[in-house]
Order: C-alpha cells, then sequence, then structure tokens
C-alpha cells in the first residue's frame, strides 16, 4: 500500500516538498489555507492574523541564477532581482511544470497533527470558506510553514500611552497614507531598510532607530555582477577568513565609510549579517532618512533614544523587528524549542524522534538564497522517508546539534535573528553528502576543466547540486553554463558600445584565467604523480 506525505503549506518550501515526495512515490497531500500558492509571495493587500505578508515593492535579495530550484533555472527574460510578482510567476512555472496543483488543498487550515499509537500522523483540518472539519491519517509529515508569520513585538516603555500609530512591517503594504508623516522605522534588517527608504519618498522625514547597526550590501557589487555571485562561490569561500575578513570589510566600505553614515555596527564584521539594500546610504546622503540609536522610551508624541537624543511629532512607528516562529498545530513536545533556538537535527529532523516521520522545512536562514536550501531539505527529508537515507542516533543527533548551538553562540551576536543562520554552501554540501549528491570536483578537474572552473571559480548556482547521485538532472550542466548569458540577458535592451579599455581588459582577464587554471593543474599533477593517486579510482 503507498504510504501517505502530509505537506503543511504552499509556499516554497511546500512545492519542493510536493515535488520531491512525489518522486520517492508517496501519495502527497498538500494543505493551504490561502487560495493559491506562494505563502510569502502571495501577495494581498490586506493582512489577516497568522498570515504571511510583504510589502507590494518587495523584491528578493538575491539573484535569480542563485534563487532557484536545482532542476528548474528561472527563466532567463526574467530580472536578476525578481518582484514579488516575477517570483510568484516562477512558482507558477514550477508548480505547473512538475504538476504538483492535483497535490494542494486550498482554504484549508490545519488545526491539529497528533501521533498514533502505531506512529502514523492523525491530522485534523478545517475548510476556511465551509466549516466543515475533516480527519485524515498519514505517515509522514512535512511542515512546511515557514517562520515569517508571527510579528516579533517588543515593548518599550511609554509605548502604550504613545498617540500616535504603532504598526509591524508584516502590515505595511504601500506608502498611500503616510505622506507627509513623520515616521521612525524601529530596526535595521531587509525589511526595516526598504520601507524606510520607500517612506523617505514621501514622508516628512523618517527615522531609523537601530541598537547594534548594520553593514549595508548593494545588490550590484564589482562591474555590476549581483553580489552573490561574487560572494558565494567555493574558491572565495575557501580563503583563510582571516586573510577575507579586512578585504571584506574594505569592500563593503569603498562606496561610503559605514561610520560616516551613523551605520556602523558595535560587532565584528562576521558577528552578524548584512542588510540588503540599494538605496539607504542615498536616501541618508540626501537627508530624507536620519539613524538613530536604540529607543529609551516613548512619550505621547515622540521618543527618546539611549544616548539622551529626542524627536518630537513623531506620527508613525514602524517597527521592524522580525518574526517568531511556532508550530500552533503540534504538541510543544515533539519539536523542542529553547530561547528561540530548535533542537532539530541539521535544522530538519526533531533529534530525539523515533522512528524520524516528521521533517520542518524551511526553519532556516542561510548567507544566501531561500530556495535551494529548502530544496535539498525536502529531497533528504523524503529520502529518509523512503528508506534511502538513515539519519544517526539520537544521541548522535543530539551532539551535533548541540555544537551547532555552540558555535552560533560563539559566532554571532546574541540575537534570535540568527537562530537559524547557516552558511550557504557548506550547508547545501553537508545535506547533500547525506543524499550522494555533493558534486565531486576532483572528478570534474580532470574529467571536465571547463565544467570544474565554472563549479570552482563561478557562482554557487543550485545545478551543482545535480550534476551526480540521487535525482541527476541532464540539464545541470547546461544550466551552469549559461548562468552568465540569462545574467546580462534581460539587461540587453539595446545594442551598446564597449568602453575605451573594455576590450583590453576583458582580454587581459582571459588570459590572468588560463594562467591560473595551469598554474593549478601543474601543482595537482605533481600531487598526483608524486602520491600515486589513481585517477581511475575518482567516485563518480
Amino acid at each position: 500500500m503507498t504510504k501517505r506525505v502530509c505537506v503543511v503549506g504552499a509556499g516554497v518550501a511546500g512545492l519542493t516538498s510536493i515535488k520531491n515526495s512525489l518522486e520517492e512515490g508517496f501519495d502527497v497531500v498538500c494543505y493551504e489555507k490561502d487560495t493559491d500558492i506562494g505563502g510569502l509571495w502571495n501577495y494581498h493587500t490586506t493582512v489577516k492574523e497568522g498570515d504571511t505578508s510583504l510589502y507590494n515593492s518587495c523584491s528578493i535579495n538575491t539573484s535569480k541564477e542563485i534563487s532557484c530550484y536545482s532542476d528548474f533555472p528561472i527563466p532567463k527574460e526574467f530580472p536578476n532581482f525578481m518582484d514579488h510578482k516575477h517570483f510568484k510567476k516562477y512558482l507558477k512555472l514550477y508548480a505547473d511544470q512538475f504538476d504538483l496543483m492535483r497535490c494542494i488543498r486550498f482554504e484549508t487550515l490545519v488545526e491539529k497533527i497528533e501521533k498514533t499509537d502505531d506512529n502514523r500522523w492523525k491530522v485534523r483540518t478545517t475548510n476556511t470558506k465551509s466549516g466543515k472539519n475533516s480527519t485524515e491519517l498519514f505517515d509522514f509529515v512535512m511542515v512546511c510553514n515557514g517562520h515569517l508569520h508571527e510579528p516579533n513585538k517588543p515593548t518599550f516603555p511609554g509605548l502604550n500611552r504613545f498617540k500616535g500609530k504603532v504598526m509591524h512591517t508584516r502590515d505595511y503594504k504601500t506608502f498611500h497614507g503616510y505622506e507627509d508623516k513623520r515616521i521612525l522605522v524601529i530596526g535595521i534588517g531587509n525589511s526595516g531598510a526598504d520601507v524606510a527608504c520607500e517612506l523617505s519618498r514621501h514622508a516628512e522625514h523618517v527615522y531609523v532607530s537601530t541598537r547594534r547597526g548594520s553593514y549595508i550590501q548593494q545588490r550590484a557589487g564589482e562591474y555590476g555582477v549581483p553580489f552573490d555571485h561574487i560572494a558565494l562561490n567555493r574558491y572565495v569561500q575557501s580563503l583563510p577568513w582571516d586573510i577575507m575578513r579586512p578585504i571584506h570589510y574594505n569592500k563593503i566600505n569603498y562606496k561610503y565609510k559605514h561610520s560616516n553614515y551613523g551605520l556602523a555596527p558595535n560587532f565584528r564584521f562576521d558577528g552578524g549579517v548584512v542588510t540588503i539594500s540599494d538605496d539607504l546610504p542615498n536616501r541618508i546622503l540626501y537627508g530624507a532618512i536620519s539613524i538613530k540609536s536604540n529607543v529609551e522610551k516613548f512619550t505621547e508624541h515622540g521618543v527618546i533614544f539611549d544616548d539622551g537624543s529626542m524627536v518630537e511629532n513623531i506620527d508613525v512607528v514602524v517597527l521592524a523587528t522580525g518574526f517568531t516562529y511556532s508550530f500552533p498545530f503540534l504538541d510543544n513536545s515533539i519539536i523542542e524549542v529553547d530561547n528561540h533556538f530548535s533542537y532539530l537535527y541539521e535544522l530538519v529532523f526533531p533529534v530525539d524522534m523515533e522512528p524520524s516521520t516528521l521533517a520542518v522545512v524551511g526553519l532556516v536562514q542561510p548567507f544566501g538564497s531561500l530556495a535551494p536550501i529548502l530544496e535539498i531539505q525536502a529531497r533528504w527529508a523524503s529520502m529518509v522517508f523512503s528508506g534511502k537515507c538513515i539519519l544517526p542516533s539520537p544521541t548522535e543527533r543530539r551532539r551535533v546539534v548541540e555544537e551547532r548551538r555552540q558555535f552560533l553562540k560563539k559566532t554571532y551576536v546574541d540575537s534570535p535573528r540568527y537562530s537559524l543562520q547557516v552558511y550557504f554552501i557548506a550547508y547545501l554540501d553537508t545535506i547533500a553528502s547525506k543524499i550522494g549528491c555533493k558534486p565531486n570536483l576532483l572528478k570534474y578537474f580532470f574529467t571536465d576543466p571547463k565544467l570544474w572552473y565554472k563549479l570552482y571559480f563561478g557562482p554557487a548556482t543550485p545545478p551543482q547540486w545535480r550534476l551526480d547521485g540521487p535525482g541527476k538532472w541532464d540539464g545541470a550542466r547546461k544550466a551552469i553554463e549559461n548562468v552568465e548569458e540569462n545574467t546580462y540577458y534581460p539587461m540587453k535592451t539595446r545594442k551598446s558600445g564597449a568602453g575605451e579599455l573594455e576590450g583590453l581588459y576583458d582580454g587581459w582577464i582571459k588570459w590572468l584565467k588560463r594562467f591560473i587554471m595551469f598554474i593549478l593543474v601543474l601543482f595537482l599533477l605533481r600531487f598526483v604523480f608524486s602520491n600515486g593517486y589513481n585517477v581511475h579510482s575518482l567516485k563518480v
């Protein structure tokens, strides 16, 4: 009898969970409380309590070549940094390509998921339109409801007697209604920066309060290349961090010295994440935004900051203070959470559950794109359910989780924001090793040097994890080869002349690349023959 998988949510995580569960031969039912797929990316002009939500001007913070599912590249005509409409369209294309819509039951809220005595799952749902209740049994559950639906709303002294409007970024949609207002945005993450910049074009003035400050990264890197094409590659991440830290620090300060803009954080460069914003320094430069320190307390019409400064006549306070996560449909004993830290093995499986029949897909925050991370979690989870991948013992899983907890404590500032943080390439490689689909760089160095060069020196695009092993995709190599063409295709809308030295520069770079390749070949050949290494023993 075919075993059944319940998927909760039809967003980015839910869609790939449906696909991978189907590929493992399961009967899949996905419950989605909205009327369409997309989750967070399903834009609505109003917000209901408990819903995910985004603002109308929202765009993705990672480029399209990094942000796709590994076996379904984003169309080359789409912009590199897509707005929510383009990204939702991509999700629609993905769902249609793999016939996922047939598995989704829309307008269905998951009320309760309980484990039965025979290690199955009883799932109780309510149809939000008719009010009808239903209960079904499943062998496995994939929780894909995300972590951006419960706003974190900190309290501040005096906020209860503040006479102006107080709202969270989750409730913000457009600038309409905020024209000529004096606005305070609390928080300087990606959403806080976006909302502050948009409002600053229409409001009388915008103040941004930040406890620690932040480094600001623009989407366009050197020579206009998407910044993540440069940052997220294996070569850059293989270099010693003690050497790279000052280089990255100088790069991020090159266009504007953060301390002159009031942005410089009070932690080391690697002690937190950067904020993605193309516009924030410019809006500060134009005098439309002022950066302030942490809020000490509110008055009826203003705010006092912890440096003693004060701003009067504030009309609106926007809390850009992030989100908390919870699983209201699960018993608290199923997923152990301590001070915002979840005891999930590799952020997917509850550490003590035996057998492992429940997986969480999407409770993660990478230094990079989210979609490929969620996809590889779903690939792994579905293979664990089918018995193709075996988890270590609960004792070993708990040891790994505790090791991660200590690493986070040592590395980052003390903030719930970093409890879900992972390094993009390292995490993908870790899970890929468990699946058996980690790209074999040494093999490609000898058998396909051109591809190896792109894998090592090029951006870490998701098709890298479809070259080998289970789930191998025949189009992976071509997708990797087409990255540069797809990146510039939507921007080449006229025949452009070359700069005076552009041809000379491009030629110099081409020969430099060849020289580096030649040196690396000599080095590795020397290593191979001096150690008697057998090239034919390389694993496929």
